[in-house]
């Protein structure tokens, strides 16, 4: 009898252990369970704001294509010395297509808080291919914006420093002698080659790379909402 008791008093503990084992392993599967989902909904979050940001970007980038499509036939009358006086007076963006241009400033507050983010326990490869995105692309503009800006600065130093008629170009003041030095100078054909070349060939190619992959980013954004 008192063997009996004993074995009933065991198997009512063992018992209490299972039920508190499996309350437990419940709990910490709950917990998980929510703690995933806040995880996947912040995620979300940060894909949501990467493309808001990346649509801002192709706007961008629509403008700077826009603008510079509007001024390669000024560039090619230029390079083909098929450029007059009167082209100068009639149209002021040829005076200074060596010493300006548009700049563009990329979003990148959604891509810094994906790479803050640890995405070990999704088994989604968009983080992967968002984060190679930025690292590849902004690298590469960067590099082709930073040769144009420096082509631009030599032109504005060159010019400040040896033409008397600096003062009043930047001014936009009727400047007949720079019109005869972009007439007659080699010169300036020279840095009218050298910035169509660092903004048509190397700059531009870039932003259109950009573009295109930007575009299949959100496409797959798209998929995960």
């Amino acid at each position: 009898m008192k063997n009996k008791k004993i074995g009933n008093y065991f198997a009512y503990a063992i018992g209490e252990i299972i039920l508190v084992v499996i309350g437990i392993l419940i709990a910490v599967s709950l917990n998980n369970w929510n703690q995933n989902r806040k995880e996947k909904q912040q995620l979300l979050n940060i894909y949501t704001i990467i493309a808001d940001e990346l649509n801002n970007d192709l706007k961008e980038i629509d403008k700077i294509q826009s603008f510079y499509t509007a001024a390669e036939p000024l560039y090619s009358k230029i390079l083909n010395d098929s450029i007059k006086r009167m082209d100068y007076v009639m149209n002021p963006q040829l005076t200074y297509i060596t010493i300006g241009f548009p700049e563009i400033v990329f979003d990148k507050r959604g891509y810094n808080q994906l790479t803050d983010f640890n995405t070990d326990n999704f088994q989604d490869s968009l983080p992967t291919q968002i984060i190679e995105f930025y690292t590849e692309r902004l690298r590469e503009i960067e590099i082709d914006d930073d040769l144009r800006a420096k082509d631009f600065q030599d032109n504005y130093s060159h010019y400040k420093k040896n033409y008397e008629w600096w003062a009043d170009l930047i001014s936009m003041k009727n400047n007949q002698k720079f019109i005869e030095y972009a007439i007659t100078d080699p010169d300036y054909k020279n840095r009218v080659a050298s910035a169509y070349f660092v903004t048509y060939k190397v700059f531009l190619p870039e932003l259109e790379k950009f573009k295109k992959q930007a575009k299949v980013i959100l496409e797959e954004i798209e998929k995960r909402e």
